[in-house]
């Protein structure tokens, strides 16, 4: 009987284990996270794919440019970032703005990792009080217009919703072996 609680819940909470973490970040300041970045810049995230230009996988992400802070950044960038945050990749979602902190290396000239200080930008007042007035802002008078007009822009953004499949997989098989023991206890 003990065997069958203790299979349960060993398989439940496999079902409700995610990828294991081995990405570690020393926390930086918003000082450093300026100093050792290539760009700051905020923007909105319009599209996130896989990026099968580089050996390693990940994803490319393209940002609709706002305001920066630091390096030259066009109204319209792609970023990398690794496929998984254990290989320190950053969780971009498409329709939310970031603040975006970007590094370059040897073979890709923008590139965020979870371990810079880049957030949505309502987590990123901290940030955003440090960097103060902006070197450059593209034009939002137009967008907001737009917008206003029924439309963005005449661009459409969507990110598929996450599915509970895994909770409801647990969940299940929790309800099952809650029935089996009670079936054998009475």
């Amino acid at each position: 009987m003990r065997w069958l609680i203790v299979f349960f819940l060993g398989v439940s909470s496999w079902a409700l284990t995610n990828e294991a973490t081995a990405c570690s970040c020393m926390k930086l300041t918003p000082a450093e996270g300026l100093s050792s970045s290539q760009a700051v810049f905020t923007g909105e995230a319009i599209a996130v794919e896989k990026n099968e230009a580089t050996r390693f996988g990940g994803l490319e992400v393209t940002l609709r440019v706002e305001q920066v802070w630091k390096g030259t950044v066009e109204e319209q960038i792609q970023v990398h970032t690794a496929g998984s945050s254990a290989a320190c990749g950053y969780p971009f979602v498409v329709g939310t703005r970031y603040l975006v902190y970007a590094f370059s290396d040897e073979t890709d000239p923008m590139r965020v990792s979870l371990c810079s200080r880049t957030a949505p930008v309502e987590n990123a007042k901290e940030d955003l009080d440090f960097l103060g007035k902006p070197s450059h802002r593209y034009d939002q008078a137009a967008k907001k217009g737009a917008e206003a007009a029924g439309g963005k822009d005449g661009r459409c953004s969507a990110s598929a919703p996450g599915s509970g499949a895994e909770s409801m997989l647990a969940l299940m098989i929790m309800l099952v072996g809650l029935a089996v023991v009670t079936r054998r206890i009475v």
